[in-house]
């Protein structure tokens, strides 16, 4: 296949160059380039959805053991067995093949529980077993075939004829196919059967990776065939479809894609979205450089994810069903824009330090270089106009300052921000913040770690610091992870703790390595304004937990999950809030 493929041109052809330039340019002793994208490889395939059914090798302590596969007629048990099964009465062994009799649908069942190789031997069985093989969806995994020692000793082009063959000799349709293990090199041709095959077998479920190398290796053409996947993940490949808009939704009912270490262009992002009318979850995984920039334009995503990916901006042009925008971003500043996203409920991790977050013109940011906080003002008219606070005013504005309605996310329930505490311009960027999601009901702040010192102890700025619209009537969770004990941290928590009124659960999740030991029994203390005046009325208290976290791009992905980031305990203390006077 042209490496140009369908774009008409050559956009690419210098990417796998600038790759290998700036691996080789890492000055790591003993590996090619090669070796380290390799390495890169498995995390990635970590990050994937789990296989449907296991590899034998991942449920047998021996792959040439067979104690640890189903067995179709042994009714016998294991030694070790007997104390579990010795309130069970012992079967009667009549020389009688009892599982064949099941109904066919259970015996399609069991099949589709199998390894891909264990599946195909059931037609050994019986001509009954046959047919049930034939009728129950296909599962194909590479892994099964690689544990059973199949691709021992094979070339890559056998390797590949090999899953083609597999395919190809099952009568039925293909329920799932999962390949992370080939390598597609010089094998385009056996690459266009193989997605042919799929297309025509009517695949659901697909996980197409391309072990390197060449980095842009494109996709053939047969992949828009696949009108029947609900599913799909590729990666490390060209997406070289670059205008498909005249011809019809070529993934009529996809609804979760992940695009790991995929090469395409910022045009082609939106070629390929208009191609998937139902699609619910996208997920954009270590992408470099190309694209360059994620605009999302969907009517029907729910979730998007960008995962270590290297984006100069993230645009939520027109979402209107986005419920989730999930970030787990690193390299340079980047803006994340939110244009139209009327139903967004959960946003993070927000870094403060990385992140400028843009909502309706207005732009919020810490402005490292210069140590000021920038507040950019776009009008209608295109222009753009900027205050720059230095660190005197700060305060007062910070006190005083009211958030347009414009600039609000009122539809925002659950945060995640990341920031460092040690820099007194990002911890006082967070009451700012807070004001942009007045009906916020669940904060997560994860405190970065660092060996630097406190810039400024400023208890001033937290004492004068007025409550906003989430912590007066919204705000019930707040949870912090890598308590570390800075000054800004204590007195940001306490802001919180003092002044959020319907505040019911503080959750706490120390840094590794703590030495900290919480007290698991319930106990109550007492959190108030200075020296409260004893016989104080506590009219109000929160409960505080130990946190957990969950944050990974499995649970980024999960719909089901109410909240992403962070998981609860039970109760460990009653924090008794102090209403007093302070008094000195």
């Amino acid at each position: 296949m042209d490496a140009a493929g369908a774009a008409g041109g050559e956009p690419f052809v210098n990417y796998a160059a600038e790759i290998l330039v700036y691996l080789n340019s890492l000055g790591l002793e003993g590996r090619s380039a090669q070796d380290r994208i390799d390495f890169i490889v498995p995390d990635l395939i970590s990050l994937l959805p789990p296989p449907f059914v296991p590899a034998p090798y991942d449920y047998c302590s021996s792959s040439d053991s067979d104690d640890g596969h189903f067995s179709l007629i042994s009714s016998e048990s294991d030694d070790s067995d007997a104390d579990a099964d010795a309130d069970w009465p012992a079967a009667q062994d009549d020389g009688q093949d009892h599982i064949s009799r099941l109904a066919d649908d259970l015996l399609s069942n069991i099949i589709s529980r199998l390894p891909t190789n264990e599946a195909a031997r059931t037609m050994v069985l019986s001509t009954r077993w046959r047919f049930v093989w034939a009728a129950t969806p296909l599962l194909v995994d590479d892994a099964h075939l690689r544990a059973a020692n199949e691709f021992h000793e094979m070339s890559a082009f056998c390797a590949v004829r090999a899953v083609s063959r597999c395919v190809a000799a099952h009568p039925g349709p293909v329920r799932a196919v999962r390949i992370t293990r080939l390598y597609f090199y010089q094998q385009e041709y056996a690459l266009q059967r193989l997605v042919a095959g799929l297309a025509a077998k009517n695949v659901q479920d697909l996980i197409l990776f391309n072990r390197p190398w060449s980095l842009d290796m494109p996709l053939p053409d047969d992949i828009l065939s696949c009108a029947y996947l609900t599913r799909l993940y590729i990666g490390i490949w060209r997406w070289p479809f670059l205008d498909t808009t005249a011809h019809p939704p070529a993934f009529p009912n996809l609804q979760e894609l992940g695009l790991f270490h995929t090469i395409i262009e910022d045009k082609g992002v939106d070629a390929l979205l208009a191609q998937c009318p139902k699609l619910k979850i996208f997920s954009f995984v270590m992408a470099f450089n190309c694209p360059s920039r994620l605009c999302v334009k969907s009517r029907s995503l729910r979730v998007v994810v960008e995962w270590r990916c290297s984006f100069v901006e993230v645009i939520i042009d027109d979402a209107p069903c986005l419920e989730r925008l999930l970030l787990e971003s690193f390299g340079d500043r980047r803006p994340i824009k939110i244009v139209h996203a009327p139903r967004l409920e959960i946003l993070g991790f927000l870094d403060l330090q990385l992140h400028a977050l843009e909502i309706g013109g207005t732009v919020i940011r810490v402005t490292a270089s210069c140590n000021f906080c920038v507040l950019h003002l776009a009008f209608i008219t295109g222009l753009c106009d900027e205050i720059i606070f230095s660190p005197i005013n700060l305060p007062q504005w910070q006190v005083g300052m009211n958030v347009s309605a414009c600039a609000m996310l009122p539809s925002v329930k659950i945060l995640a921000v990341k920031v460092r505490f040690w820099n007194d311009m990002e911890a006082k960027m967070l009451p700012t913040l807070l004001r942009c999601f007045p009906f916020l009901e669940t904060l997560h702040v994860m405190s970065i770690r660092s060996r630097s010192p406190d810039t400024v102890d400023d208890m001033d700025f937290w004492k004068s610091l007025a409550s906003c619209d989430c912590l007066d009537s919204h705000l019930k969770t707040f949870v912090i992870h890598g308590v570390q004990g800075r000054k800004h941290e204590a007195w940001f928590t306490r802001h919180i703790l003092k002044n959020g009124k319907v505040l019911k659960s503080y959750g706490i999740l120390y840094s590794d390595g703590d030495d900290a030991k919480v007290e698991r029994r319930p106990m109550s203390c007492t959190v108030g304004e200075g020296n409260a005046p004893s016989g104080g009325s506590n009219d109000k208290y929160v409960f505080a937990h130990p946190a957990f976290p969950c944050w990974s791009f499995q649970n980024a992905i999960d719909l089901s999950l109410e909240d992403p980031f962070y998981v609860l305990g039970r109760v460990m203390a009653r924090i008794d809030l102090v209403v007093g006077e302070t008094t000195h």
